[in-house]
């Protein structure tokens, strides 16, 4: 919604000052979409080694194009400190500000396996491009946790165990396993399904809560799969408004369906060909599950947890799991279904137009 960074606002006073008049500057919708910020395209590696039934060791790699945090916290401190170039080491050991000192914050502050998984390590290492990038909801947990889950379910498969129970096993809190295991009964996990269609399950934790997703997809078509039903639980440890916590699973589970399934940007001659929401293929009503369930647990620590970003992790981590087990893949590649399906706009269509007041 262009409220991190103001180029806009910055664009309209430079040409006010050239031309020493006061403009109106109006963006197409085209031009909004393919200049405006995006998310990092990032790689996952991920390595987890078993042995006699337990394991050892998880190790995460993440490879990313570079987020921009410039903005700072909303202030013009913070954002100065974001904005400074990292020192070079020869000259500052431990280089204060810098871009990188928020990426890092966030990333380590989001991103902690949830599982007793032996010696754990999770590193995110970004390259700094000239992309417009920007924080997109779950910034870096959405897709490095989305991996980490997705790895679980490969994990308890290798091990010979059922993914629910195998989370429940390695799973280390009674708050984790308790929503967890809410899920599993209200989702009716395990139930029979017809061939083509699997249910998919996830957990995360962040902010001081904890959530899980269960999800069922129809993937008989696996070019046009769809989310049939959905079973979420939350703890937030004291849920101060559970309408708005519920809200905000909603709209996590629809960002979900969307940068899992087929959401993405094609990125071609250093341009992106998608011009319209049409042709990002956000979700529809169509496309979002009939059947939900949401449960918000009453409180339990005393301390309230965040919510706004909690609950697109684990709905990824589900649907690619459900999708994974519907069709007998292994989804490597996000969205899964990512086709030139449209035609792009020309160049130029619909340019940005200014206009003296």
């Amino acid at each position: 919604g262009r409220r991190l960074f103001f180029d806009a606002g910055l664009e309209a006073a430079r040409i006010s000052q050239a031309v020493r008049k006061p403009v109106k500057i109006m963006f197409t919708r085209v031009d909004d979409m393919r200049h405006g910020r995006a998310r990092a395209a990032s790689v996952n590696h991920l390595r987890m080694t078993h042995a006699a039934g337990n394991v050892l060791s998880m190790q995460q790699r993440v490879a990313s194009v570079e987020t921009d945090f410039r903005h700072g916290l909303g202030e013009i401190f913070t954002a100065a400190f974001g904005a400074q170039l990292n020192a070079p080491a020869d000259i500052v050991p431990v280089s204060l500000g810098g871009n990188a000192s928020f990426a890092q914050t966030v990333f380590l502050t989001t991103v902690r396996s949830p599982y007793a998984f032996g010696e754990t390590s999770q590193i995110l290492n970004e390259l700094p491009t000239p992309f417009n990038t920007a924080s997109w909801r779950s910034v870096y947990s959405a897709p490095a946790r989305g991996c980490e889950e997705i790895m679980v379910d490969e994990l308890a498969a290798s091990m010979g165990k059922d993914p629910a129970a195998f989370r429940l096993e390695f799973l280390t809190d009674a708050r984790q396993r308790a929503v967890l295991t809410k899920v599993i009964e209200r989702g009716q996990w395990g139930k029979k399904m017809p061939a083509g269609t699997a249910q998919g399950i996830a957990f995360h934790e962040e902010y001081k809560s904890v959530t899980a997703c269960l999800v069922e997809i129809d993937a008989r078509n696996p070019q046009d799969p769809r989310v049939t039903r959905a079973t979420i639980a939350a703890d937030y440890g004291l849920p101060i408004n559970p309408r708005g916590c519920e809200a905000q699973l909603l709209g996590g589970l629809t960002d979900a369906i969307a940068t899992t399934l087929r959401a993405g940007l094609h990125l071609v001659d250093g341009g992106f060909l998608e011009g319209s929401y049409s042709q990002f293929h956000f979700p529809r009503q169509a496309d979002s599950p009939p059947k939900v369930d949401i449960t918000i647990f009453p409180a339990t620590t005393g301390v309230p947890g965040g919510g706004g970003e909690l609950g697109v992790p684990a709905a990824v981590g589900a649907i690619a799991n459900a999708y994974a087990r519907a069709t007998g893949t292994k989804p490597r590649s996000f969205p899964i279904i990512f086709p030139v399906d449209f035609t792009p706009f020309t160049t130029g269509t619909g340019s940005t137009r200014v206009q003296p007041r």
